[in-house]
């Protein structure tokens, strides 16, 4: 699950504080999968997450308008990218075990696969259309 997971990442992403950015962790995916593995299963198993997976560096990030007044730009946080990788991971098994134990309600959109905002809104829209017949 964890080569599966490092496979799926855009190898064009920034690394965060531990320098280590997706694509080396592509290029070496069969030797750091079982490795990494392991870290994540100690990981919560004693509920400890490494400091440096904490750590993150703030870049600003232009919106729109003019270049020179801060206001236009958003901070964005750039964390370790294999913090990101176990989020992903508990998010993947989550969400897998809260849809096969039908523990989400079928009109939730958020986070479910081939659901989004609109395809929330497309529903909200049929149901008012038929209820105005």
């Amino acid at each position: 699950m964890v080569a599966m997971k490092i496979r799926d990442m855009k190898d064009n992403k920034s690394p965060g504080v531990d320098g280590i950015p997706p694509k080396l962790l592509l290029e070496i995916v069969e030797q750091i999968s079982i490795p990494l593995a392991t870290v994540f299963s100690w990981s919560l198993e004693e509920g400890i997450v490494p400091l440096e997976w904490k750590e993150a560096n703030i870049i600003p990030l232009f919106k729109k308008g003019s270049r020179n007044k801060s206001e236009n730009y958003r901070p964005v946080s750039l964390t370790s990218v294999i913090c990101k990788l176990l989020e992903r991971l508990i998010k993947y098994h989550l969400v897998d075990f809260l849809g096969k134990n039908k523990l989400i309600d079928p009109p939730q959109h958020g986070f479910s696969k081939a659901m989004s905002s609109l395809t929330n809104m497309l529903c909200f829209f049929c149901r008012c259309h038929k209820v105005g017949r």
